[in-house]
């Protein structure tokens, strides 16, 4: 098989096994060297950047020292293995109006491994039900990796002038289980625009918030705006969760309730480091987040974020926002 099928074939039967650690495993370290060295091989401008780090597929022997390209890197390079007009999706971070956008090139081989990356993720978490996303739908962001991965799970779209009327009169009708998906922004959104308005969704139904405020919007704590799923939707905060991803990552985290650590796939591993050595955080140390995603084929598998994060000693991490200084984006962006 190729290197795209052993990947894939080592993430779709994983849909139900637990939590990856945070390191070790001989398959992923496997694939991610092979990966790697793909990578080092077509994607020119991460070669230069290994190269000026002086590591190469040759002396790179785990996945811990495989260079983590930087997240601002996708802003000012093309960082695709295959020619820019052989991938027919580019996905754009949000961004601030202006500024510069990552870009995310997704090779046809590529976009089928995102596929399969989202939907057994998100199978991991989450029961089969009726999915609603209050996101614009791909026709209208084209460029949106969450978008693209609602509609890849089925979701119903509600956006637009009359969403409110919309989200007001699917919620009312429906008799059965649903999960509803929408940034923090359009969350708080809805519920300012309809004061007073109390919902007893089914007890089996679930909230998924995703994305912040960005300093943008009126912001609620997350403990408050758990708060408002129970009192106006009717769904307990152990049946809310957030989902955290990025533009750059074609994988995802999940965390449950309030103070959940964000949990990851086994073909996506995380690293805290600390920002001026370097070095992985002791635990209970904050750090920066370096993420290594199996399911970036076509771009770089390991990515240096501008995110904090610490680990939680339950399993995973807890975010703890932007980097002093990192510019403001967001999906929450798209949502206002």
């Amino acid at each position: 098989m190729s290197l795209a099928q052993d990947i894939a074939a080592f993430i779709a039967p994983s849909a139900q096994a637990p939590p990856a650690p945070t390191s070790g495993g001989a398959v992923f370290e496997s694939l991610a060297l092979r990966l790697f060295a793909y990578q080092y091989a077509h994607n020119l401008p991460y070669q230069r950047f290994c190269n000026g780090r002086g590591q190469t597929p040759a002396t790179v022997e785990r996945w811990q020292d495989i260079p983590a390209a930087p997240a601002a890197a996708f802003k000012r390079f093309a960082l695709t293995c295959v020619p820019e007009s052989e991938c027919p999706v580019v996905f754009h971070s949000s961004g601030t109006t202006g500024s510069e956008t990552s870009r995310h090139f997704m090779s046809a081989e590529a976009l089928e491994l995102y596929k399969t990356s989202l939907l057994a993720g998100y199978e991991r978490h989450f029961p089969s039900q009726p999915l609603l996303a209050l996101m614009p739908p791909p026709d209208l962001a084209p460029h949106s990796s969450l978008s693209f991965m609602l509609e890849t799970l089925g979701a119903e779209f509600i956006w637009g002038e009359s969403s409110t009327s919309q989200l007001q009169s699917t919620l009312s009708s429906l008799a059965t289980p649903c999960t509803v998906f929408g940034t923090a922004f359009a969350f708080v959104n809805y519920f300012d625009a309809t004061p007073g308005e109390h919902f007893s969704l089914d007890e089996s139904s679930l909230v998924i918030e995703t994305g912040g405020f960005k300093g943008r919007s009126r912001e609620v704590e997350k403990s408050e705006l758990y708060a408002l799923f129970a009192e106006r939707l009717g769904v307990a905060p152990a049946h809310c969760f957030s989902e955290y991803g990025m533009s750059e990552l074609a994988s995802q985290f999940y965390s449950q309730g309030v103070d959940g650590p964000k949990l990851a796939p086994p073909w996506l591993r995380t690293r805290i480091l600390d920002p001026v050595t370097g070095n992985d955080t002791a635990p209970g140390q904050p750090g920066l987040l370096a993420h290594y995603d199996l399911a970036n084929y076509n771009s770089v598998l390991a990515i240096q974020t501008e995110d904090m994060g610490v680990w939680d000693e339950r399993g995973g991490f807890q975010l703890l926002g932007r980097a002093p200084g990192a510019v403001l984006r967001g999906c929450s962006l798209l949502a206002e």
